[in-house]
């Protein structure tokens, strides 16, 4: 059975650019990944202008095969619904 993960990007509405993909296990763990990163740099320009980024799916991965599969982007969360970590 292959080994599947998902391609993830930011979109920056303010440049209307797709940041570099990253690769995770779903969506939950994709958006606890940004909150970590927004949490943790309070200098991140997604920390301090969050209503500029959107989580966006764009992809699979298959680990055994190397190869990429797209059809569609997905919408995952807006940033600014992140809420930050609590201690």
């Amino acid at each position: 059975m292959a080994n599947k993960k998902l391609l993830f990007s930011i979109y920056d509405d303010v440049t209307k650019l797709y940041e570099p993909p990253f690769l995770d296990i779903n969506k939950g763990s994709a958006m606890r990944r940004i909150q970590d990163l927004m949490q943790s740099n309070l200098q991140s320009p997604y920390t301090k202008f969050p209503d500029n980024f959107t989580l966006m799916e764009i992809g699979e991965f298959t680990e055994e095969t190397g190869l990429i599969f797209q059809d569609t982007l997905e919408h995952v969360v807006d940033l600014k619904e992140i809420q930050p970590i609590k201690e």
